[in-house]
């Protein structure tokens, strides 16, 4: 097949006016990420570069949380990995150049025939889905969607026709149109939500180590006004790696349906409250001070639980909750009535109740330097947030006790700032954290029952200073003592047990294991839940809720009514969190006639099972 000068002129101004199309809208997104707040980070580059592949290459995300349509999408997106070079041989026999021989192009055309009728398949499946089964969280129709559908459709019988070898002016037309399908996605990709064809393996190679990842907050009361000005202004901006997540959302609504706001009637969207209700603002503006545009009552309505972020395809860290609360409180002075005797007990008491003793830190040994941890207990057991729970503290003891672990507590421990950290009250975290790390200035290791304590006495204080102490989980500690034979776990619990993942753990600490190593060691008839691991349901009391008045969601019961369903007899967690929400939440959820779920921390199995 020959082109006249003619069309070599022609095919040369169509290339460069969809190039330039293509870059000036890539590179107008990427100049508004420039000015987000912070850096992209670069370390740990031999990890982001097999996350990437994994991700990327592998589909390890996409096919994960939806197999189906993750799979379908693999096909399209595999095919047109092949398709590149076909693509590129493409153009360049228009200008009389081509890349490949007739007899290579014979060859590969073996495997790329078979690869364009899986793409045909895919985006077929994919169609379907979209315009026929409507998801309801894909959202509205879109017509770029169906457009795209058609185009890649187009192009593989195009191509398919192309090498049945059709006759001359029939083959040329079908060069043409072929190629004009090519250049179209070119000006159609950066203006929608296709967009992430190009950004996603950046941001999946980009995206931090650590989840959540929100910036600290850090407060100089001495600094001048004008540098506290400055501070308070860019809490409105988003940061770097948030602004490229909006670019990078690719509208698949996987952060909706993994939300227990959400499914529990709230009015919580992550999709569009966190991530898409900001990118036509940042187009409009140029700015990235767009913190402002999220809906305020969906903010508060987050338990912080990154079930989003997790659930994210493309490596987008979805959750705002933090920026529009820190944005609410400290700029706008808005906290929320139910919040505000909180956070004064913070501030004048050092915990969340306002009191002045604890029954249960009478009871249990001091700290000294010559133990080997602290217990740190937190506010909900130090002051029995849950009575209940009074008694799984004493088991962890009585299991410290029996392995020979020395440990004592801090008598001026103070919150660990958790509450006050996840609702936006950053001048009081600052406080409670600064008079903490000097209560611990002479400790080498601390283990505690309440992840959301562990979390903030070390990933939230190491955002502020070098932390020197070892910070670990109960369920560590246990699962430890076991595997070095310094308890012995003799007797076997019975009845159908199952053990619900607190989100602090499995996400934010990615701690999965330790726990089960130990219940298949005690208990022969666990069971998993159908989320568990990273892929938890929250129990409703994360992102501080559990001082929130009911509203009209039912984030609480979402996963009490999974576990009554379950048909477990006992439920066993690691949270003092979640051990108070399913106390609250199972018995009035359980049929008559039916005897209510026991909650158990793990602590209480393990004791009852001591030889």
């Amino acid at each position: 097949m020959t082109f006249s000068l003619l069309e070599k002129t022609v095919l040369a101004i169509i290339i460069i006016g969809a190039l330039g199309s293509f870059f000036y809208e890539v590179v107008r997104r990427l100049r508004i990420v420039a000015r987000g707040t912070g850096t992209l980070p670069l370390d740990r580059i031999p990890q982001r570069l097999i996350r990437t592949v994994k991700e990327v290459l592998f589909h390890r995300r996409v096919i994960g949380g939806r197999f189906w349509p993750g799979l379908m999408h693999g096909l399209v997106f595999w095919g047109f990995i092949v398709f590149g070079v076909v693509t590129l041989d493409h153009f360049a026999t228009g200008f009389g150049t081509p890349l490949l021989s007739e007899n290579q192009h014979h060859l590969y055309s073996i495997v790329v025939l078979p690869f364009s009728v899986l793409v045909i398949i895919g985006i077929g499946f994919l169609a379907y889905r979209r315009f026929i089964l409507k998801p309801h969280t894909l959202g509205k129709i879109s017509l770029t969607s169906g457009i795209v559908a058609i185009f890649i459709f187009l192009l593989m019988v195009t191509y398919i026709y192309g090498e049945m070898s059709p006759p001359l002016l029939i083959a040329k037309v079908n060069w043409w149109l072929h190629a004009l399908l090519v250049l179209a996605f070119l000006v159609l990709i950066p203006k929608s939500k296709h967009l992430h064809l190009v950004f996603a393996p950046f941001n999946i190679f980009l995206r931090p180590f650590d989840t959540p990842d929100h910036d600290a907050v850090k407060i100089d009361l001495e600094a001048p006004e004008e540098e506290l000005d400055a501070m308070l202004e860019g809490l409105t901006h988003l940061s770097k790696n948030q602004t490229l997540d909006v670019f990078s959302c690719v509208e698949c609504g996987r952060c909706t349906d993994a939300c227990p706001a959400h499914r529990g009637g709230g009015i919580l969207n992550p999709k569009h409250h966190f991530m898409l209700d900001l990118r036509q603002p940042l187009l409009d503006g140029g700015s990235t001070a767009v913190l402002d545009q999220i809906n305020i009552e969906a903010g508060w309505e987050c338990t912080a639980c990154q079930a989003c972020t997790f659930a994210c395809p493309v490596g987008n860290q979805v959750e705002k909750s933090d920026e529009i609360r820190r944005l609410q409180v400290l700029v706008e002075g808005a906290v929320p009535q139910e919040y505000q005797k909180l956070f004064m007990n913070l501030q004048e008491t050092g915990n969340t109740e306002g009191a002045f003793h604890s029954p249960l830190a009478e009871r249990l040994p001091k700290f000294t330097p010559d133990k080997e941890y602290v217990l740190w207990l937190g506010c909900f057991a130090r002051y029995e947030l849950d009575p209940n729970f009074t008694k799984s503290v004493e088991n962890y003891a009585r299991i410290l006790d029996s392995g020979g672990v020395s440990y004592g507590i801090l008598e001026e421990e103070w919150c660990s700032g958790d509450p006050a950290n996840r609702l936006g009250e950053k001048m009081t975290f600052q406080m409670l954290m600064e008079h903490n790390m000097e209560q611990l200035s002479q400790v080498k290791k601390v283990t505690s029952m309440c992840p959301h304590c562990i979390v903030n006495l070390s990933k939230e204080y190491g955002k502020f200073t070098d932390i020197h102490y070892r910070v670990e989980h109960h369920t560590q500690v246990i699962a430890s003592l076991i595997d070095q034979n310094r308890i012995d776990v003799s007797s076997k619990a019975q009845g159908a047990i199952t053990y619900h993942d607190p989100c602090n753990m499995a996400r934010t600490m990615g701690e999965v294991e330790a726990p089960r190593r130990t219940l298949r060691t005690l208990a022969p008839d666990f069971f998993e839940l159908e989320e568990h691991g990273t892929n938890t349901l929250c129990c409703g009391a994360g992102g501080g809720l559990w001082w929130k008045k009911e509203g009209t969601g039912r984030t609480h019961l979402v996963r009490a009514e999974q576990i009554v369903n379950s048909g477990a007899e006992t439920v066993v967690t690691g949270c003092n969190f979640c051990y108070g929400m399913f106390n609250q939440g199972l018995d009035p959820l359980t049929p008559e006639g039916r005897e209510t779920v026991k909650v158990k921390d793990l602590a209480d199995l393990v004791a009852e099972n001591l030889a």
